[in-house]
């Protein structure tokens, strides 16, 4: 009688853990649908854009005026520390087919056989837009990304002010 009922639990619990295996074998797909993003993900993806974007430009600008490459060097490297802290807080499942999103390409271009004043000024004109923008997000953050953001608004309001003084100087 005790074989039996121990037969009879094993067949049961056999059973039931059939479907949890089967589940795991597809994957987290298998569980149900992933949640949406939140909005603060929707923040951090924005925040994300605005750098890769500052940094297409950087890039353009360099290739256009390489004159300029030891005062927007340095700029570039921090823009490029930026992208990195952002990404770093941005956990996003891998969904199947996914394509990797495209690089946000800059409004106007910058540094393509302009005289490098007016290069340094469009950039400076970029970083005051990227750094109200990012701290027109900030009541919105949670306030870790929030204190992040409001650190790389004041770097870009900064590279405004050194980009103009070069242009002014330059």
């Amino acid at each position: 009688m005790r074989a039996d009922l121990k037969r009879r639990s094993v067949l049961a619990a056999t059973v039931m853990t059939v479907p949890l295996l089967t589940a795991a074998c597809r994957g987290v797909g298998g569980l149900g649908t992933l949640p949406k993003a939140g909005p603060d993900v929707a923040l951090l993806q924005g925040a994300i854009d605005t750098e890769q974007a500052l940094i297409a430009r950087y890039r353009l600008a360099i290739a256009g005026s390489p004159g300029l490459a030891r005062t927007l060097g340095p700029l570039l490297a921090q823009h490029r520390e930026h992208l990195a802290r952002l990404t770093s807080m941005l956990i996003e499942p891998a969904s199947p087919g996914a394509t990797p999103r495209p690089s946000p390409s800059s409004s106007a271009p910058v540094g393509s056989g302009s005289d490098p004043s007016a290069t340094l000024a469009a950039l400076a004109t970029a970083e005051t837009d990227a750094a109200s923008s990012l701290a027109g997000r900030l009541a919105l953050a949670p306030p870790a990304l929030a204190q992040l953001l409001a650190s790389i608004a004041a770097s870009e309001a900064s590279h405004a002010l050194l980009l103009r003084a070069h242009g002014a100087g330059g």
